[in-house]
């Protein structure tokens, strides 16, 4: 009995799966997942590979322009920050 069991689960998960990879949707999905599993068990996943702000650390070199004008931005944020609050409290302070 344990035999014919095992036997119809096996002609029925088949069965099944056949269904379900008739649809071409579904076999997308299916080889989706498998090369993403495949790529997971190589170590070749996103998540397995170092972020590239890793490689740009310390002085920027002055070729990179998006680099620099990045480090110029941040310089105007922190005077201007600078300039509205802290000035203005101090004037404040003097008025007072």
């Amino acid at each position: 009995m344990a035999k014919w069991l095992k036997k119809s689960i096996a002609a029925s998960a088949i069965s099944a799966a056949g269904y379900y990879l008739s649809k071409e949707e579904n076999r997308q999905k299916v080889a989706h997942y498998a090369k993403r599993a495949l790529a997971e068990v190589k170590g070749e996943t996103k998540e397995d590979r170092k972020p590239d702000y890793y490689e740009k650390v310390g002085h920027s070199d002055p070729e990179d322009l998006q680099d620099n004008s990045m480090v110029d931005e941040g310089a105007q944020f922190s005077v201007n920050y600078y300039n509205e609050n802290i000035k203005d409290s101090d004037n404040k302070n003097q008025q007072s």
